[in-house]
């Protein structure tokens, strides 16, 4: 075991240090930039989600305060939530990508073509026999906080 102990010491008696100073000093580095990269990235999320809670507070997660003319009331939030959407669109993985923003031109649709009262109401006299649009709703939201996990 001695001998190769001897064997290691000799071989950094004879390379350089400044090489290894070098090494290291970029390992404390790249440490340092991913634990900061990982503090900015959570405080993102968090902001990214109460930011979104906020916004659609009444109707998301539970629909306890569903306004009368849900379009209008909808697309008057549209550019708050475009606004949300772009400032978390950074810290979204690069693979997570496209199905974030297929999540949000899903949802974008849906507040511009696709919910109205009268679909609400329809839905709520018919269970079973017409789409429910809060449901719809719910899930395009949960689709979009899903990128913030």
């Amino acid at each position: 075991m001695n001998e190769y102990t001897d064997q290691i010491s000799g071989y950094f008696n004879q390379v350089p240090m400044w090489p290894l100073v070098l090494l290291a000093v970029a390992i404390v580095f790249s440490g340092i930039y991913e634990l900061f990269h990982r503090r900015q990235r959570a405080h993102a999320i968090d902001d990214f989600r109460s930011a979104i809670l906020s916004t659609l507070s009444g109707l998301y997660p539970e629909p306890t305060n569903w306004p009368k003319s849900i379009d209008t009331y909808l697309c008057a939030r549209l550019p708050v939530m475009q606004e949300i959407i772009d400032d978390f669109k950074p810290t979204v993985r690069q693979e997570s990508l496209p199905a974030y923003n297929r999540d949000w031109d899903n949802y974008y649709q849906f507040c511009r073509a696709e919910i109205t009262d009268d679909k609400c109401t329809a839905a709520e006299l018919n269970p079973g026999t017409e789409p429910d649009p809060k449901k719809k709703f719910h899930t395009l939201v949960s689709n979009l906080l899903r990128h913030a996990n």
